[in-house]
């Protein structure tokens, strides 16, 4: 179904597809369009085509959001969209054809026969639509959809567990590299549980005390919601801090944003005092990409932040590291380094029991918060219930720092004051 067709001036219709992306070409020389985007567009193209016949126009653009765009008044939409003819980027129309019967014959077969085709026996397509691979399939080797041609020649070998793969296998899969993530990856499968622990105390020794384990929860919107803020930028609306002190004293600060809140200030402002109290520190994030990455976005929109920011990004120490570097490993986590995957198996802390319990369900109540109509006792049970489960996720990374020390045998100091 075509989002737009509009009439031109010489009486026949260009095709529109709109985009809630702020992009929809490659970073390469060529700039190509997205796959996806191709896709949907080469199809419209050739459906239209053959509909409208000489009415149409054979124009097919793509209307999707400025990502330079920054809200400081209200919302025209010309300032807010850009429009990118990609007439030159279809497909022929023979190739999509042949594409569209494909897809046509391979619907109508049943799950033998499409088996007898594709040895990849239903997997390969769960590569697009996110499903979790079987435990121990091949999909289940870290990054390993990033290499979909050595995916698929394996697959064309019907090797699809990760006990199928042979030397030359692995060679493949490693360009000959002896180091290579994945035949580190296939070693530990074998071997079972693993800690490096002079890798992970090498690590551990480079902190300096206070710790500060924090945690950042978001909201992105098509629209922004926030004053200076671009299309689907990630801005911080709320923030969990455990800060622990050599002497094992543990302190707790969160802030969170106010019903309707039209700036994400007030919490910068606070995180900055609460980040900044000591000369020397470190700081904890797990998954430091995302953290160091508003810290980024955010000094460009508070300058006179700049500086502390540079600062928490240049001593951030990322603890995922230790388990997606493999440093330790341990089958029950199950081919992840998500911190839910291996939280469970080191401690027994649980978000089963929160209202909100994970990243999707926090985004949609952040902002029913920014921009919904809310009775006064919604607001305090989603505040109540946000703030809950992101002190959850530092909890959860002091747990994990102390169980990792234990199982190596590397020293911390009782932590005195409640950490939950």
């Amino acid at each position: 179904m075509t989002d737009f067709l509009v009439r031109n001036e010489q009486g026949t219709y260009d095709i529109v597809e709109v985009k809630s992306k702020t992009s929809i070409r490659k970073k390469t020389k060529k700039a190509e369009i997205y796959e996806d985007l191709q896709a949907d567009a080469w199809l419209q193209h050739v459906v239209v085509q053959q509909v409208l016949k000489e009415l149409y126009s054979n124009k097919i653009s793509i209307a999707y959001l400025d990502k330079t765009y920054q809200k400081s008044w209200d919302i025209a939409p010309q300032d807010i969209v850009i429009i990118d003819d990609v007439s030159q980027d279809i497909m022929q129309q023979e190739t999509v054809l042949q594409t569209i019967k494909t897809i046509k014959r391979n619907i109508q077969l049943d799950k033998d026969q499409f088996q007898s085709i594709y040895p990849y026996a239903w997997e390969y397509p769960l590569l697009y639509f996110g499903q979790k691979p079987e435990l121990w399939s091949i999909l289940t080797i870290p990054r390993i959809t990033s290499s979909k041609k050595k995916l698929l020649e394996l697959y064309d070998q019907w090797k699809r567990m990760i006990t199928d793969l042979d030397h030359d296998d692995i060679e493949l899969l490693s360009w000959g590299k002896a180091d290579s993530a994945f035949v580190r990856f296939i070693q530990l499968f074998h071997a079972g549980k693993t800690l490096d622990t002079t890798a992970i105390t090498q690590q551990l020794q480079s902190l300096t005390y206070p710790l500060y384990f924090y945690d950042y929860e978001t909201t992105t919107t098509p629209i922004p919601l926030f004053e200076w803020t671009s299309p689907r930028q990630q801005v911080v609306v709320q923030y969990s801090l455990h800060k622990i002190d050599k002497d094992g004293t543990v302190t707790h600060h969160e802030w969170l944003l106010n019903h309707k809140e039209t700036s994400n200030k007030r919490i910068i402002d606070k995180l900055i005092a609460d980040l900044t109290q000591t000369k020397t520190w470190t700081y904890i994030v797990w998954y430091k990409w995302f953290e160091n990455t508003r810290n980024t976005e955010t000094w460009v929109l508070y300058p006179e932040h700049a500086a502390a920011f540079e600062h928490i990004n240049n001593n951030t120490f990322d603890l995922m590291d230790i388990f997606k570097d493999m440093l330790y490993f341990d089958p029950a986590f199950g081919w992840s380094c998500s911190i839910k995957k291996v939280l469970p198996v080191l401690t027994d802390i649980s978000y089963d029991w929160l209202d909100i319990g994970n990243g999707w369900a926090a985004a949609d109540a952040l902002q029913s918060l920014a921009k919904k109509d809310l009775t006064p006792d919604t607001v305090t049970k989603i505040r109540h219930d946000l703030l809950r489960y992101c002190r959850q996720d530092t909890r959860a990374m002091v747990a994990i720092w102390q169980k990792v020390c234990e199982e190596i045998g590397y020293d911390i100091p009782e932590l005195k004051g409640e950490v939950g």
